[in-house]
């Protein structure tokens, strides 16, 4: 009899077990696609800074984009910064993205501007100075590579 009442136990048990891990398993769905919806909520909310950011200084960054000369001290430190800036928040993409936070729709928008951003006569600058030089390697070897790929067209 005893061991009736431990074979009905064992499987309870292990029933009770198939339940937990079904629950848990749904748990984890949820809390995966809440935790990738506050990212993309993050990622605007960065896209709007960042666009502020970049208003406030729109004489230089315009310089910037186009490529008109920036004068050399105060004025080329200035481009560097705001230059920097815009790497700081694709970096933070790019890691989000490489976690598998950010969605890749997010992503590509960014990446896609990352060609043209190096063909900037600004790149070199920014490329050579501490700011340039102070992001994670992996990002720097993205960057790298993709402007010895824009250097061979």
């Amino acid at each position: 009899m005893i061991e009736y009442y431990a074979n009905v136990a064992e499987i309870v048990g292990v029933i009770l077990v198939v339940v937990t891990l079904a629950f848990l398993t749904l748990e984890i769905r949820h809390n995966t696609r809440a935790l990738r919806a506050t990212t993309i909520q993050a990622v605007m909310q960065s896209e709007m800074a960042l666009s502020n950011f970049l208003a406030e200084h729109a004489d230089t960054w315009e310089k910037v984009l186009t490529g008109e000369p920036l004068e050399a001290g105060a004025e080329m430190r200035k481009a560097i910064i705001i230059f920097n800036v815009f790497m700081i928040d694709t970096e933070n993409r790019y890691h989000q993205f490489l976690t598998g936070f950010l969605d890749a729709q997010s992503w590509e928008s960014r990446k896609s501007t990352v060609p043209e951003m190096v063909r900037l006569p600004v790149f070199p600058a920014w490329r050579q100075s501490p700011g340039g030089r102070s992001h994670a390697g992996d990002f720097l070897a993205f960057i790298d590579g993709i402007e010895a790929n824009t250097e061979d067209r």
